[in-house]
């Protein structure tokens, strides 16, 4: 497994280096306000509000009594029955507005609305600081029926209702000076048990409040359900003021908080707590709210602390750009050094290895490769030295880099020491045949200067890939590699790679391949390298897949270019035989389980079966070993192929189906075997993009939901970055297999 990028550890560390600064400015602001007179208030709020809640309850409870009382006199169930006694009943109301010190008014209303006894107060002295109470006179008495609180009593039952709070009002004009009232009503009834009348006390909330103007910690206040203050403990505002309309709970505290105590039954900020009164139901939804005394003080120390944590914030993010370019320092460094393993150090231009880089996973259907050799580079060298060679061939890639880019030229490498590639834009072959020969004609003719007038004529042999179509640029870097040691073979200056063309295929493996292959295999220059295999559950290597690579002279080749030669030259079987001899060893003392590729040429073979039976035995890793079948489309006897997979499984090995979705494999084949079958490795053609293709996406899915119904465990190979990974993952596919995960390697990384 890789390890993990220096730039994210780096910044890893100064994020957690700043979480700490800012986690002990957290405590430093939380120490400081332990001791603050706000808190301890706070601490104390909840329970103060039930307090006050109490007292209202009581104090609204005295004229409940009072109403009831009155409502179940002998004199009212008299006057309402038989319209006696009015004047002993307009005596009981005024005793009940005397008893009662904040009652402003006590009156009986008919079912009509019309008032048919009213006892009111009024001033009374040379300054009016007494009040008496008397009996309103029937002409001065009003028709009430369309007034809100009215409807409202109306259609009471048995229960005590509520007006809403608002300012006193007579004859449709304020009462002046301002007074906030409460109306409590009750509806009395007939002996016949039909409504006859209400019954209506006005109290004067101003005289419940007056006694919290003074709280030492608190401010008492009631706010509506839009936020308006009723009642508040400063004349400023409340009801009375003319900021009724304006100045809001919002404007008084923070507007998040305000909104939360207007929904929620029960609030508590760092400057208020509300609390809803059920018992007090008057259609405005009335909360109580107690606000801290020093609620300014709170917000202006609540100010410091945001504008400490605001500065803190900007000197991170001015710091961090800071920190973020020496953290990509590595990271520059490690490009660099890419850069030049991509790229030629005598032209600077990229070499093969950044032509396949480049075209790795880029498609490259309409593009071939030519190869330009110069064939008088080594006369040149013994003759004049590698300095004058140097010069001629910067000269050269002076000259070619003219082509690039102009008309079907597209992109010009360095790929050897005397050899030069452009990738080409296909359009038809006579163009192309055109485009070389004119390429080929303008080389020869050129008098490339070296230094002190020194010219030089050279000589140069092209070589083009296949015209057919192909996605794999690899490939025609290989063709074009081929018709140039073709071209050279039957002495032409120009060849063109054809497919069809069986003496190409021989030129290829007996000029190019063979003889490196044959060699490395009777050297016995057979390299297993070792990819490892991620559990996305267990999340953790737990196997590896055995890969073979073969070493001639300083030359690693790779699988796709000797497999198919090793078996032309009859040498394959010496490298299977290799491959398991050395695999085996390496992982006979390893309680780790590993794999090898066997193709369908392998298990046909009895020579080859008998071989792995022995070495399973002497190595004794049937129990770790997993055999990994490809080639499925080539099996011609089924029932020796079936019956090599039970000799194996008897021995203790496990099973796995090999680039399944690379074209050959089939559902039915899983079907057919899957009693046996332990793994399906899902190909790399469906897993590369499976993180933005809808189309491979519903595919691997249907074949996971295939594999878990089979009880058979999915791999998905060519993991190439976290994206895929982190699909793959998400999809609950077993394992993990790619260069994301590992790169294949002499020795197992055991990370």
């Amino acid at each position: 497994m890789e390890r993990i990028n220096y730039k994210y550890s780096f910044l890893a560390l100064f994020f957690i280096f700043t979480l700490c600064l800012l986690g002990l400015l957290f405590f430093a602001f939380q120490s400081t306000h332990k001791n603050d007179i706000n808190k301890i208030s706070l601490e104390q709020m909840r329970s103060k509000a039930y307090e006050k809640e109490k007292e209202l309850l009581l104090y609204i409870k005295t004229y409940n009594l009072a109403i009831s009382s009155l409502a179940q006199s002998e004199l009212l169930n008299r006057y309402i029955n038989k319209k006696e006694n009015k004047k002993e009943l307009e005596e009981l109301f005024l005793v009940v507005k005397k008893s009662l010190p904040s009652a402003i008014q006590v009156r009986l209303l008919d079912i009509n609305g019309m008032e048919k006894i009213r006892v009111e107060g009024a001033p009374s002295g040379k300054f009016g600081d007494e009040e008496i109470s008397f009996i309103v006179p029937e002409e001065r008495l009003q028709d009430k029926s369309s007034r809100d609180y009215f409807i409202r009593f109306k259609n009471l039952e048995e229960e005590i209702g509520f007006s809403k709070l608002d300012l006193e009002r007579e004859y449709g004009k304020l009462v002046l000076p301002k007074k906030v009232s409460l109306r409590i009503g009750k509806v009395v009834f007939n002996e016949k048990g039909e409504k006859a009348g209400v019954l209506i006390i006005n109290i004067s909330f101003d005289d419940f409040l007056k006694q919290y103007e003074n709280a030492l910690l608190y401010d008492v206040m009631i706010v509506d359900n839009l936020g308006k203050f009723i009642l508040h403990s400063n004349p400023e505002y409340g009801i009375k003021s003319d900021k009724y309309d304006t100045y809001l709970l919002k404007d008084a505290f923070d507007s998040f908080d305000a909104r939360n105590a207007l929904f929620y039954e029960e609030y508590l900020s760092s400057t208020f707590y509300s609390k809803k009164l059920h018992f007090f139901e008057t259609g405005q939804e009335l909360r109580l709210v107690l606000g801290l005394k020093y609620h300014d003080l709170a917000v202006q120390n609540k100010k410091d602390r945001d504008i400490t944590y605001l500065v803190f914030i900007i000197l991170i993010l001015l710091t961090l750009p800071v920190i973020i370019y020496f953290s990509k320092t590595p990271e520059l460094l490690k490009n660099k050094l890419k850069t030049q393993m991509v790229t030629d150090n005598l032209t600077y231009l990229p070499n093969k290895e950044g032509l396949l880089f480049n075209y790795k996973n880029n498609e490259s259907r309409n593009k071939i490769v030519i190869i330009l050799e110069i064939d008088n580079f080594s006369k040149v060298t013994n003759a004049y030295g590698y300095k004058v060679a140097n010069q001629l061939i910067k000269s050269i890639a002076k000259f070619l880099t003219y082509y690039e880019f102009t008309d079907r030229f597209y992109e010009l490498y360095k790929i050897d020491k005397n050899s030069f590639a452009f990738i080409y834009n296909f359009d038809n072959k006579e163009l192309l045949k055109k485009d070389v020969e004119t390429l080929f004609k303008d080389i020869e003719n050129e008098e490339f200067e070296i230094r002190n007038n020194f010219k030089i004529l050279v000589e140069c042999t092209i070589g083009v890939s296949s015209t057919e179509e192909a996605t794999n640029i690899a490939r025609k870097v290989q063709e074009a590699e081929i018709a140039l040691e073709t071209a050279n073979f039957i002495k032409s200056n120009i060849y063109i790679y054809n497919r069809e063309d069986k003496r190409v295929e021989l030129n290829k493996d007996n000029i190019r391949l063979a003889n490196k292959v044959k060699k490395a295999i009777e050297n016995d220059d057979v390299i297993v390298h070792f990819q490892p295999i991620y559990n996305n559950k267990q999340e953790m290597i737990e196997k590896y897949e055995t890969l073979v690579r073969l070493k001639y002279e300083d030359e690693l080749l790779y699988p796709d270019s000797f497999l198919s030669i090793a078996k032309d030259i009859k040498k394959y079987k010496k490298l299977t035989k290799s491959i398991i001899k050395k695999s085996f060893e390496y992982f006979q003392n390893l309680e780790t389980e590993f794999s090898i590729n066997l193709s369908a040429e392998d298990i046909s073979s009895e020579e080859i079966r008998t071989y792995i039976y022995e070495n399973i035995e002497k190595y004794k890793v049937g129990q770790k070993l997993v055999i990994e079948l490809v080639e499925s489309e080539a099996i011609e006897n089924y029932e020796e192929f079936l019956n090599f997979i039970k000799e194996v499984k008897a021995l203790g090995c496990k099973i796995a189906i090999d680039d399944f979705g690379s074209g050959y494999s089939n559902y039915q084949y899983i079907i057919n075997l899957n009693e046996y079958i332990d793994y399906l490795k899902i190909d790399g053609t469906l897993i590369r993009d499976i993180h933005e293709n809808r189309k491979t996406q519903l595919l691997v899915g249907t074949l996971k939901f295939l594999c878990d119904n089979l009880g058979i465990k999915t791999i998905a190979e060519y993991i190439e970055n976290k994206e895929i990974f982190d699909y793959v993952k998400s999809m609950g596919i077993n394992y993990s297999q790619g260069y994301y995960i590992g790169k294949p390697n002499e020795k197992i990384v055991e990370d």
